[in-house]
């Protein structure tokens, strides 16, 4: 005879309950994985992200710098005084998110940076014999996500600026009003002194090897090219290049840039030396920071 199994209407048979538990464990399983790997996109994504913008900044300064000023040193105090120390102090923020040249262990952070600079000179030359040309800044970004380490590295190449000395002149350090303009003016005629509008990037604009340094005009006046003005009656300013004065001879060398650094020819190429005790850089190119130059109102 045929035995007929009746489940109770109160409650679950003990299969069920185990088919039960196993799909809640192998769904638990799977959400949770899920949810990790979606923490490890989101984190992923934010972690270059932020890789990416420390490496950008670097960069940046790196552009705005000029070649020689561009070492481990002037990187690492640049970097450190933006994210890792409090305002005029040495003192770690507490919101420090990572540094350069610190310990690993005083920060809660994820990120290390490292920095690396390569002096790159030109073809059978030694650094004794020839200046560096060019520098290839790598940095590299480590960083743990999950049980891994992951980085980005990326490299950039900066040229040393042309050895020209005296230095061209520097528009953006002229001091105007909103409301004046400035315009580069040459002279014309020595006897009759006469002076006209040019632009900046007319060669015949200044020529130092005849000590005729640039000049301008700051007017609130609209000027065009050619026009004739009279530098009596207005306001005129001249550019004096950065250089050093010899207190022996009473000799000067124009310096490089905004360094106490002159060029030198040797062997057919040209070279950098520092000033020696015998000079002295007049105060007006130092007490504001190092300029290239200086406009003057004549």
């Amino acid at each position: 005879m045929k035995k007929n199994y009746i489940r109770k209407e109160n409650g679950f048979a003990t299969s069920d309950a185990l088919i039960a538990v196993l799909v809640i464990v192998l769904f638990s399983g799977l959400i949770a994985t899920l949810t990790y790997n979606i923490y490890l996109a989101t984190t992923s994504t934010k972690r270059i992200s932020k890789a990416n913008g420390y490496i950008t900044d670097i960069f940046e300064y790196v552009d705005k710098s000029y070649y020689d000023d561009i070492n481990a040193e002037n990187i690492t105090n640049y970097f450190n005084n933006k994210y890792y120390y409090q305002e005029n102090t040495t003192t770690p923020r507490e919101d420090a998110e990572v540094s350069m040249g610190k310990p690993e262990e005083k920060l809660t952070t994820p990120f290390k940076i490292l920095l690396k600079i390569e002096n790159h000179y030109p073809e059978n030359t030694t650094e004794d014999e020839k200046l560096d040309l060019v520098k290839k800044i790598t940095i590299t970004v480590k960083y743990e996500l999950g049980s891994r380490e992951q980085e980005i590295k990326i490299s950039r190449a900066k040229s040393r600026e042309n050895l020209v000395t005296p230095n061209v002149p520097d528009l953006d350090l002229i001091e105007k009003t909103d409301e004046e303009r400035v315009y580069p003016i040459k002279i014309i005629n020595f006897t009759e002194n006469v002076w006209k509008v040019c632009t900046d990037d007319n060669t015949s604009w200044y020529n130092y090897n005849k000590g005729e340094f640039p000049t301008v005009l700051i007017t609130t006046s609209t000027l065009n090219i050619d026009d004739e003005v009279d530098v009596d009656d207005l306001k005129v300013w001249k550019w004096t290049p950065r250089y050093a004065i010899n207190n022996v001879t009473n000799n000067i060398v124009y310096l490089y840039a905004n360094t106490n650094k002159y060029i030198q020819k040797e062997d057919n190429y040209n070279k950098l030396f520092e000033i020696d005790e015998n000079f002295t850089v007049p105060d007006i190119f130092t007490k504001n920071g190092n300029i290239t130059g200086i406009w003057e109102q004549k």
